[in-house]
């Protein structure tokens, strides 16, 4: 008798917890017409519903070339990687490629005829001194 009453107490009480998480029709059909609207909004636009990335200063965006001083911090960047952002701020023969302990790559490097000292910092931009 008790194992009875037990399961029908737990059905009355499902049903009166469903009953107070509906929503009436009218609110149901207007949460379906605002979804096709802002579904047919996004299919028009590229990327879909993918919101346009934002800069974070993360990563020189800009020219790869500064004429400040690079920036000291962790470096990520591994040496094959630290060679190819300094080739390609328009520099060739890059040699003696080495991260520094407070993480700033220095090579000697050429361009424009002449060979000069680079660093690359960890946001990837470039200096020549």
């Amino acid at each position: 008798m008790r194992t009875a009453l037990g399961a029908l107490t737990g059905a009355a009480l499902t049903l009166a917890l469903l009953g107070a998480c509906s929503k009436p029709a009218s609110e149901t059909a207007a949460d379906t017409s605002n979804a096709a609207a802002d579904a047919s909004a996004n299919a028009a636009a590229p990327g879909g519903a993918v919101s346009p990335p934002t800069a974070n200063d993360a990563v020189d965006a800009g020219a790869t070339a500064s004429d400040a001083m690079p920036e000291a911090a962790s470096n990520s960047f591994t040496e094959d990687q630290a060679k190819g952002h300094i080739e390609n701020a328009g520099y060739t023969d890059v040699t003696g490629l080495a991260k520094s302990a407070d993480g700033i790559w220095t090579a000697k490097a050429k361009k424009d005829g002449k060979t000069m000292d680079v660093s690359l910092d960890f946001k990837g931009a470039v200096t020549a001194k």
